[in-house]
């Protein structure tokens, strides 16, 4: 049951990440941002430069190189155990490194796109990261992130017998979707793509219904208003907005 005991804002181990349905979930919760990054780039996507900021145990790097074949990435990661755990799972380079850090050891300008997954609900300043990373983006370049969705269905967690609770400690900063949209705006950003999805979650019963009906009807559960309240993630994909107005 390998673990990072110093890294308690993930706390999945090496055996149920790599099991045969822990996998299987990992990569049905990034297909999409990478489909999307797929269709975004077209032919240049295997070559795009990609940053994957607060790599776990670097099952995002892993899908992204061995399943879509990008061949141009790497990470950062503040804790040194995680990262060699993530080292046994990915060939990508990955680096020491923290958001809040004064310089992130990379070139200015260097990526098409940064990504940060599941890593702004457990810091206290979750801004520091989109002020940071858009120094690093290349003029085209794109932030892709993901943070719970805080919606009715998720403070239904704490009800007894209806909710899964949410046992992380670590999660500070936990907000609804209309608080990440304004700190985009707040940072300079315009929003690309917005989505909730990654699979229903929180609440008993509801989801397993919710998803079987979806199946039935062939609707994707993540479009459907009022249903997709149950998606366990938001995911933002954004543009510096200046950028854009300089090009114009």
């Amino acid at each position: 049951m390998r673990r990072d005991p110093e890294n308690l804002t993930y706390d999945h181990t090496i055996d149920t990440l790599c099991s045969e349905g822990g996998y299987r979930f990992q990569r049905e919760k990034y297909a999409p941002k990478l489909e999307f990054l797929k269709s975004r780039f077209g032919e240049r996507f295997p070559e795009i430069a990609l940053l994957d900021v607060g790599v776990g145990y670097g099952i995002f790097l892993k899908i992204a190189s061995e399943d879509y074949g990008l061949r141009n990435i790497r990470g950062m990661d503040p804790y040194p155990q995680s990262i060699e755990i993530a080292k046994t799972m990915t060939e990508a380079p990955i680096d020491r490194g923290s958001i809040f850090d004064e310089r992130w050891p990379f070139a200015e300008g260097c990526f098409d796109v940064i990504t940060c997954f599941d890593v702004l609900e457990h810091i206290e300043r979750p801004a520091a990261f989109l002020e940071k990373a858009k120094s690093y983006l290349r003029p085209e370049g794109l932030v892709v992130f993901t943070t719970p969705n805080k919606g009715l269905p998720y403070r239904m967690r704490s009800i007894p017998l209806i909710g899964f609770p949410d046992t992380n400690p670590t999660h500070i900063n936990v907000h609804p979707p209309a608080y990440w949209k304004r700190l985009v705006a707040d940072t300079g950003y315009d929003i690309v793509a917005f989505w909730k999805g990654e699979h229903l979650a929180h609440v008993r019963c509801m989801p397993k219904v919710i998803r079987a009906l979806c199946a039935a009807l062939r609707l994707d559960h993540r479009k459907i208003p009022l249903v997709n309240a149950f998606e366990q993630s938001i995911v933002i994909v954004a543009h510096p907005a200046h950028r854009r107005r300089r090009e114009r």
